[in-house]
């Protein structure tokens, strides 16, 4: 399985390349194993966006590092954190990025049909106002390029200044995963159709947070 880069395996290396895929192995497949989604290959090279990275180990890892940062410090809720996620993705028609988050969505305790409605591009009957506010605000900026004055109201009451600020900067994040994944032509691992992403099992919600290297991405 490749897209428009050749798939490096530990072989084909060089000295800049090999910490950061040992650092992204590290980080990442933990994650991935937890929420069910492949992302290291048979000849261990890396599936979806990290494969790319490896391409630019010094921005690779600058951008990893963003990931860690969200990691730690986001104030997002984890099923709004996949919510954000899945909404770029859908807007981008990022095979791999929904893929691997119809996983990590309803590790975070997503419902299906949350999920497929998401996956579709189709209004979801959220649980709460938190998720329907923060995709409201999510496809707009996206699809846009500009937040509502009702929508931006709404979501500074329910998230405040810095939650605001940590959902732009998480769309920033994962258009640019998207990015890499839609100009590389970045496949889905081959044998998982894309209608079948709603038909993984349940799993139950994951206390941690779910959208980075060992809680969900």
């Amino acid at each position: 399985m490749s897209g428009r880069l050749p798939q490096l395996r530990p072989e084909d290396l060089n000295d800049a390349q090999r910490p950061l895929y040992d650092a992204l192995v590290a980080s990442f497949g933990p994650w991935a194993d937890k929420a069910g989604f492949e992302l290291i290959a048979p000849d261990r090279s890396l599936l979806g966006p990290l494969n790319p990275l490896l391409f630019s180990p010094a921005l690779g890892a600058a951008q990893i590092d963003v990931f860690h940062a969200d990691k730690a410090t986001t104030s997002l809720p984890p099923r709004v954190h996949e919510v954000v996620i899945l909404t770029v993705g859908a807007a981008w028609d990022s095979d791999y990025e929904l893929y691997a988050h119809s996983a990590t969505g309803r590790l975070a305790g997503l419902s299906d049909d949350v999920v497929e409605a998401l996956l579709a591009s189709e209004p979801p009957d959220f649980r709460n106002d938190q998720e329907t506010i923060a995709h409201a605000f999510t496809r707009q900026l996206v699809g846009e390029h500009r937040v509502e004055a009702e929508t931006y109201a709404r979501a500074q009451q329910e998230f405040g200044d810095k939650g605001l600020v940590d959902m732009v900067l998480l769309i920033g994040l994962y258009l640019a995963t998207c990015s890499l994944i839609n100009a590389f032509e970045v496949p889905a691992p081959d044998r998982i159709q894309r209608s079948a992403w709603i038909r993984v099992p349940h799993l139950d919600a994951d206390p941690g947070h779910p959208s980075a290297p060992g809680r969900s991405a």
